[in-house]
């Protein structure tokens, strides 16, 4: 079987910046480097590590809830999946929800 290569633009290694999720000094690096080039979505599995914190920065989240875990009271993800499929859907509303 072949591997299959994925090429990076960027990456913001915790390690370098001396943070680790889940707090914020990661999205804040990665906004300063990236200021006005993108909008960007966080698709993540973990609710303490990734969609909370999104939440409380303001940004657009999709969890990915393999487990069936019950939907959060606060800190909600923008769109909940039980697996990646159906990714691509829920990315393409949620930019064109932004386009309006």
């Amino acid at each position: 079987m072949e591997a299959i290569g994925v090429d990076f633009d960027d990456a913001i290694v915790a390690g370098d910046i001396g943070s680790y999720k889940p707090a914020p000094r990661h999205w804040q690096v990665f906004r300063e480097q990236h200021a006005g080039e993108l909008e960007h979505v966080r698709v993540a599995q973990s609710l303490f590590h990734d969609i909370e914190p999104a939440h409380r920065l303001g940004i657009t989240s999709v969890w990915i809830n393999r487990l069936g875990d019950p939907e959060p009271e606060e800190a909600r993800p923008d769109r909940t999946l039980s697996s990646l499929d159906g990714l691509a859907d829920a990315l393409d509303e949620l930019v064109a929800e932004r386009a309006r």
